[in-house]
């Protein structure tokens, strides 16, 4: 089943403290930061089951560019 960018923006806005996380825009610029980063891969593994990493979030760092990611990954 394919990732969802709804479910991936959700869970990126509730780990940086904000009413939603736009899609294009970089974790970083949307208030995140190393510690929330973590959180974020927790948060990730834990509710999506996406087994993911710092570099993986650091290479695609978007809730589009990391959602395609991981779709292609599954294809």
């Amino acid at each position: 089943m394919p990732l969802q960018e709804l479910e991936v923006s959700r869970i990126w806005a509730d780990v940086i403290g904000i009413p939603e996380a736009d899609a294009d825009t970089n974790f970083f610029d949307l208030g995140g930061n190393s510690m929330l980063l973590l959180e974020l891969i927790n948060q990730l593994n834990e509710k999506l089951g996406i087994d993911t990493d710092v570099l993986m979030l650091l290479e695609h760092p978007t809730v589009a560019k990391l959602t395609s990611h991981v779709n292609s990954l599954d294809a």
